[in-house]
């Protein structure tokens, strides 16, 4: 029953139909009920097809006594608004492929990244839709990118490649949505988005918990860029210069050597029947101890114990126990025992400075031929020195991480340099002290005679100063060896004859500096001693610095320490820093070390003996050369994305300047 306006009851308004509560059943429409119940003026959106929609809420079976208009209008502004109309779909079916036989080839995933682009990505699943009897197939790539290419076959591309696969992923889904009903296409996403979450099992995910987030960032250098290398650009002059470098390095360094035997001079040089004295060059007691000190170093090379155990952050994926410093502490304490039983006279070291460095030198060439023939064998080569010419690869280095057993070359050859390097700078530093005594006078240190000791004990600050410079220099490396894990030396050079025979002289190339303050007896102004000590403080700091954040960064750039700094993705999957120390230059670790060796040069440059000063001087060109390689190899490296850091960060070494 209903009533009207002027409160006359209507039989024939009497409604009959179901109740609309009911899913699923329309209701049937009185042809009286549009026509006079309905308010004279309807607004358009009134005429909805929602008043068929099965969403639409049920009307109460008793509803109450209420004017048409007014029962309309309370419904209009209750009821929802019901989803667009779309076309049924009938014969839908839905197939799902069994997996579980392509599941080795998805725990594999990781590995074939290092030789194809991160641009292609192996498809999740197939699954095969038949729409109004038409079967599809949905196999492509859940971001619509195409199949994968070898990378010499895909043009340059953009960083901002990672953000358009994810808008085209979006485009994919919207129009999956479409063309099926909304809850199949939901359950496609899920399942799509399931599987690029966890492309690995649970045992692998649990195996790889460990691992550090930069090495899980990172894309690592594939093999087939040894290609692009060939045809891009030649380092170290190409096959000429590398054959003229592999004689030009050691002439260059015993030139030095020889001209700073006493004091700096290029006289030596000149005495040619002097050089042809083979006593000069090599003695069977300077072969010992120098491979005595080989052998101890791989020794304490291979013990698991005694040091930090850091990630490597290479492919090996494992941790290595970097214990340089206990290497060192023993190995000096072993050789002032020797010293005081006289089994060893430290200071025949100092006199057999140039026997010790050629026997370092065929030490060097001896096992850099012998790495260079165990490369053959070898599937993980460097790519820049695998390009088929024997001088350049031999220069080069094969191999970046090559091994014995066991044992890593490359930090075995780094610790033998960095401690054999200690051990000198300390015989240097105890120089600067000089106790007076008389002939055949022999002082005992007891307490009653300790200030008549003191009175004839003689400083000589500019020694001290010096060697001191350089025990801290070669103590930042050996107590922090696990920070070499990010270095340019690290990951990008091989361990050929150039790094072999560097690592092998330097020792005796670095420390040329204070055994020539010691030898000549030099000494400066306090002035001037203030003026290096400010400098090499300077770059020591801006070094350190820069290099703790480096290595924090690369170590887990997502920890709470480092997120206020700002960086810039890569396509490659690596960020680069644009804040801090080195959001002003792209290599203030280079600068700081340059300052240094500023500092270092100094009491050649005052005293004017400029062979002094050359190990400083020939160290910053090479720190200079450094730089530019690794922007050359950066630049083809990562494209764009390079161009784009170096227009945020202008200056390599100086600001504005370099």
């Amino acid at each position: 029953m209903m009533s009207t306006r002027s409160g006359r009851v209507r039989p024939s308004m009497v409604d009959s139909s179901p109740p609309r509560g009911r899913k699923g059943v329309s209701p049937p429409r009185s042809p009286a009920r549009g026509r006079k119940s309905s308010p004279p003026a309807r607004s358009p959106s009134r005429k909805s097809p929602a008043r068929k929609s099965p969403s639409r809420k049920p009307a109460p079976k008793f509803p109450a006594r209420k004017s048409p208009s007014r029962s309309t209008k309370e419904a209009t502004e209750t009821a929802p608004k019901s989803p667009v109309k779309r076309p049924t779909i009938s014969d839908v079916e839905i197939k799902l492929h069994d997996v579980s036989a392509t599941k080795e080839i998805y725990r594999s995933v990781r590995t074939r990244r290092s030789e194809y682009s991160i641009k292609d990505y192996t498809p999740a699943f197939t699954v095969d839709l038949t729409l109004n009897g038409l079967e599809s197939e949905l196999s492509k790539d859940v971001y619509g990118l195409r199949n994968r290419k070898l990378v010499e076959e895909v043009a340059p591309r953009r960083s901002t490649r990672l953000r358009e696969s994810s808008i085209n992923g979006a485009d994919i889904r919207r129009s999956l949505s479409k063309s099926a009903s909304k809850s199949l296409s939901k359950s496609v996403s899920q399942s799509i988005d399931t599987f690029s979450e966890g492309e690995n099992s649970d045992e692998d995910y649990k195996r790889e918990k460990s691992k550090s987030v930069s090495r899980r960032l990172a894309t690592p250098l594939r093999d087939s860029v040894s290609r692009l290398v060939q045809g891009s650009k030649w380092e170290f002059g190409g096959r000429i210069g590398s054959a003229i470098l592999i004689l030009l390095l050691p002439l260059t360094v015993f030139s030095i050597l020889v001209s700073c035997t006493k004091v700096c001079t290029i006289q030596p040089l000149k005495n040619w029947p002097a050089l042809k004295n083979l006593s000069l060059w090599f003695s069977l007691k300077s072969a010992l101890v120098y491979l005595d000190q080989v052998v101890l170093q791989a020794l304490l090379a291979l013990l698991p114990i005694l040091g930090p155990k850091a990630d490597r952050m290479d492919d090996s994926n494992s941790t290595y126990c970097f214990n340089a410093f206990f290497s060192s502490i023993f190995t000096i304490i072993t050789l002032f025992t020797f010293d005081f039983f006289q089994i060893i006279n430290s200071n025949t070291i100092l006199k057999d400075y140039l026997k010790l460095a050629v026997i370092a030198y065929i030490f060097a060439v001896i096992l850099s031929v012998a790495l260079f023939l165990k490369s053959r064998k070898s599937a993980n080569l460097n790519p820049y020195g695998n390009t088929g010419y024997v001088l350049y690869d031999f220069w080069m280095g094969r191999e970046i991480h090559p091994f014995i057993k066991k044992m890593d070359v490359k930090i075995w050859v780094s610790r033998i340099s960095n401690i054999s390097a200690l051990i000198l700078s300390v015989l240097i530093f105890k120089q600067g002290f000089h106790l007076q005594t008389k002939e055949n006078e022999e002082l005992i240190l007891t307490p009653q005679n300790y200030n008549e000791i003191w009175t004839k004990l003689q400083l000589q600050p500019t020694i001290i100063l010096y060697s001191m410079m350089q025990i801290n220099y070669l103590l930042n490396f050996i107590m922090r060896e696990y920070r070499i894990t990010t270095t340019f030396f690290w990951h990008s050079e091989g361990l050929g004859y150039y790094q072999i025979v560097s690592s092998a002289l330097y020792p005796f190339y670095f420390t040329t500096i204070s055994k020539f303050v010691a030898d000549a007896n030099i000494t400066l102004s306090n002035s001037i001693l203030i003026v290096a000590a400010v400098i090499y403080i300077t770059g020591f700091l801006l070094m350190m610095i820069s290099n703790n954040i480096k290595y924090e960064f690369r170590k887990n750039p997502l920890q709470p320490s480092m997120t206020h700094l700002d960086s810039m993705p890569t396509f490659h999957g690596k960020k680069l820093l644009i804040s801090s120390t080195w959001g002003v230059l792209r290599h203030p670790n280079y600068l700081g070390d340059i300052l240094i060796h500023i500092a270092l040069a100094i009491p050649g440059i005052v005293s004017q003996h400029y062979v002094a000063a050359a190990p400083a001087l020939l160290t910053i060109l090479m720190l200079l050369h450094r730089a530019w390689r690794d922007h050359s190899r950066c630049q083809r490296r990562y494209g764009t994305a390079w161009q784009r850091y170096c227009n945020k960060v202008p200056s390599a070494i100086l600001p504005k300047i370099l």
